[in-house]
C-alpha cells in the first residue's frame, strides 16, 4: 500500500490535542442545533474533516495521524468537554474508521480510503446480524440500533454472527465467530428512531442492512482482528480501543461539569440562602471531594492506557490483567464522573434544569451509563484477575 502523507488539501495533523481544543468554541456553539437535528451539524463535521481530526486513528500510510492511546484519550476528552454528543459521535467514528483501516483487506482499504478527503465510518459492530459464508465472502443482513456517528458516515459497519449451511460457525475459541462487515452508506436503509434523553446529537440511528454480498476483504473478525497495516496502537485491539473511547468521553464530560459549577460558585445564590454557593461549607467540602475523584479517575485512566501503549510499543501482547484493567477503568471513569456531574447539577439547582451545558452534561453522562460496554458486569469479570494481582 503506497504511503500518502496527506489527503488532498487536508493539513497534516501534527498536534491532535491542540487541534481538538481549538474547535471547542465552534462545537459548543453548535451543540443545541446538533441536539435538535439528532446528529452533528454540518459546520462541526466540516471542521473535523478540514483539520484532519477524522484521520486521528487512521494509519500513517493511509494519510492519517495514527495517534497512540494516550493522545487519542486526550482528544476524546477535549471534544467531549466541548459537547458530549460531539465527543461521543466522533469517538465512534474514529474507532470504527481505525478498525476498517487496520483490519480489513487491501482491496477494501483501496476502495474506502482512496478519496481526496478523510473517510468516516460508523455503525453497530455488535453481532446483531447474520453473515452466511459463501465463496469469496458473505451474504450479510441484519437490523441494527445505536449506530452512533452514522449521520455523516461514508461507510457503515455491521456486526454479525457467521453461519454456514444453516449452522453457526465457531471460531478458534470455541465460541460463535463474530465478524464485522463494511458497506457503502448507499447500501444501508436508515430507520431514524433516535428520540432519547441524552446523547441526542450523536446520530445513533437505527438502520437495516438488506441481504447483500460482501467480499471477505471488507470484513474482519471482531474478537481476534489481525493487524494488516499500521503500527503498535492497532495491536491494542477492538476492546481496548473502545475502552479508551468510553473513558475519554466520561473524563471530558466530568471536566465540563466542574468548570460550569465553578463558574457559578461566586454568583449562584439558591433560594432561601444568604450567600452564594461558593461561600457555603458543604459546597466547599463536596467540591474538593469531587475534584479529587475526577482527577484520580483521570490519573488512573492515563496510567492504564499509557501502560498498555508501552506494552504494544515494545512488541509484546497485552496481558489478561491489562485488558481487564482497560475495561475496568472505562467503567470506573463513567461511574466516577456520573457522581461528579450529579454534584454539579444539584448545586446549580434550577439553572441546570433549563437548557445549558450543565444540563447536557447531566443528560449525556446518564445516557452513557446505559451502554453495555460499561455495564456492572465488566467489573465483576475483572475482579478474579485483579485479585490475583494482589497475591
Amino acid at each position: 500500500m503506497p504511503r500518502r502523507p496527506t489527503l488532498g488539501g487536508v493539513p497534516t495533523l501534527t498536534d491532535p490535542v491542540a487541534t481538538a481544543r481549538s474547535l471547542a468554541g465552534l462545537i459548543d456553539a453548535q451543540a443545541a442545533d446538533g441536539d435538535a437535528a439528532g446528529t452533528m451539524t454540518r459546520p462541526v463535521v466540516d471542521a473535523l474533516s478540514d483539520t484532519g481530526l477524522f484521520g486521528l486513528l487512521v494509519p500513517r500510510q493511509l494519510g492519517g495521524a495514527e495517534a497512540d492511546a494516550p493522545t487519542t484519550l486526550a482528544v476524546f476528552e477535549e471534544l467531549s468537554r466541548a459537547d458530549g454528543s460531539t465527543g461521543w459521535s466522533f469517538l465512534a467514528n474514529a474507532c470504527t474508521t481505525a478498525f476498517a483501516a487496520a483490519y480489513t483487506g487491501d482491496e477494501a482499504v483501496a476502495a474506502m480510503f482512496g478519496g481526496a478527503r478523510p473517510v468516516v465510518h460508523a455503525g453497530m459492530l455488535g453481532p446483531r446480524g447474520e453473515a452466511k459464508r459463501v465463496d469469496g465472502g458473505y451474504l450479510v443482513h441484519g437490523r441494527y440500533s445505536f449506530g452512533s456517528g452514522c449521520g455523516h458516515a461514508d461507510w457503515i459497519g455491521a456486526g454479525t454472527l457467521v453461519t454456514a449451511n444453516g449452522e453457526f460457525v465457531t471460531g478458534p475459541s470455541g465460541l460463535p465467530e463474530l465478524r464485522v462487515a463494511f458497506v457503502p452508506r448507499s447500501q444501508v436503509t436508515f430507520l431514524g428512531n433516535w428520540d432519547v434523553l441524552g446523547l441526542s446529537g450523536t446520530g445513533s440511528f437505527d438502520y437495516e442492512l438488506p441481504e447483500q454480498f460482501v467480499d471477505e476483504a471488507f470484513t474482519f473478525p471482531l474478537t481476534a482482528p489481525v493487524v494488516q497495516r499500521g503500527g503498535p496502537v492497532y495491536h491494542l485491539g477492538v476492546l481496548v480501543l473502545t475502552a479508551v473511547a468510553h473513558a475519554g468521553f466520561a473524563l471530558g464530560v466530568g471536566r465540563r461539569a466542574m468548570e460550569e459549577i465553578a463558574r457559578m460558585a461566586r454568583t449562584k445564590t439558591r433560594m432561601g440562602a444568604a450567600t452564594p454557593i461558593g461561600d457555603q461549607q458543604l459546597f466547599l467540602h463536596d467540591f474538593a471531594l469531587q475534584d479529587a475523584a475526577l482527577r484520580a479517575a483521570r490519573a488512573y485512566t492515563f496510567e492504564v492506557f499509557g501502560d498498555a501503549q508501552a506494552t504494544v510499543d515494545a512488541g509484546a501482547e497485552l496481558s489478561v490483567e491489562q485488558t481487564q484493567r482497560a475495561r475496568q477503568t472505562a467503567t470506573y471513569a463513567t461511574r466516577a464522573v456520573t457522581e461528579v456531574v450529579r454534584f454539579a447539577y444539584s448545586w446549580a439547582a434550577t439553572d441546570a434544569l433549563r437548557p445549558s451545558p450543565l444540563q447536557r452534561c447531566f443528560r449525556d453522562i446518564h445516557a452513557a451509563t446505559q451502554h453495555i460496554f460499561v455495564d456492572n458486569s465488566t467489573l465483576t469479570a475483572a475482579t478474579p484477575v485483579l485479585l490475583d494481582s494482589y497475591r
